[in-house]
């Protein structure tokens, strides 16, 4: 068989099933060294020849497709003890009380060989995996998501899972800092001070006879100013007798 991949007829029918707002739960994703030659897997409930069970990086689901990466590395489940040829690698899913093969990866022609784990030199495999679900679907792994991750997958899944949630995180704080009439007093304090002093001058013109051009003293400071009676107050900004 050629380098391909293949959701099984018990994987079609159970992504078939899923509807908005229930889960896909990946149970777990194994590799093995089974050649199935030109069979096709579209019925098989498990590897040819299964070896070890791999991880993967957390799904990614972007519109109706859910995208991760399988990873292989000599490092896993205690270390590789004796090297082994990659030809197939398979994704499990959770069915209700079953536990099916949902999708199925073969190498073909072209397998990859894992050296055995020495002296802290790692060997990995990776295998991307792309799967078509329906719109609103959860997407959930019941084992660990181990696999390195690059800067680009790191990238992708901070825009893809974290920024939505961010984004919706700081509108409601922005609301709820909006709607309160508390936020912010000393900005409050000194525009209610502004707006009082300007509509006391509109009624000074409006309603008193005022024949002179009128001023305004304030006492912020008392620079040039020399007192003879009475007492400064600096917070309310006023001479006081």
């Amino acid at each position: 068989m050629a380098y391909g991949f293949t959701i099984t007829v018990k994987g079609r029918k159970l992504l078939a099933k899923l509807v908005a707002g229930e889960q896909l739960e990946i149970t777990r994703v194994m590799v093995g060294s089974g050649d199935i030659g030109e069979e096709s897997p579209v019925y098989f409930d498990d590897l040819v020849q299964p070896v070890a069970q791999a991880t993967s990086t957390l799904p990614v689901v972007k519109e109706e497709t859910v995208g991760f990466v399988i990873e292989y590395r000599s490092d896993l489940n205690g270390g590789l003890e004796h090297g082994f040829w990659i030809n197939e690698f398979g994704v499990f899913a959770r069915d209700g009380e079953e536990e099916i093969l949902l999708y199925y990866g073969s190498l073909g022609d072209v397998p990859q060989y894992v050296m055995a784990y020495k002296n802290g030199a790692i060997d990995i495999r990776r295998y991307p995996v792309s799967i078509m679900i329906s719109d609103g679907v959860e997407v959930v792994l019941a084992y660990p998501a181990l696999a390195f991750m690059t800067a680009e997958e790191v990238k992708n899944f901070l825009t893809v899972n974290l920024l939505p949630e961010f984004l919706l995180d700081m509108e409601g704080l922005i609301k709820k800092h909006n709607e309160d009439k508390n936020a912010h007093p000393e900005l409050k304090t000194l525009l209610d001070a502004d707006l009082t002093a300007r509509i006391e001058r509109l009624e000074n013109a409006l309603y008193y006879d005022i024949k002179e051009n009128p001023f305004l003293v304030t006492f912020e400071t008392l620079n040039g100013i020399v007192l003879t009676k009475g007492v400064w107050n600096k917070d309310k900004k006023r001479l006081e007798c």
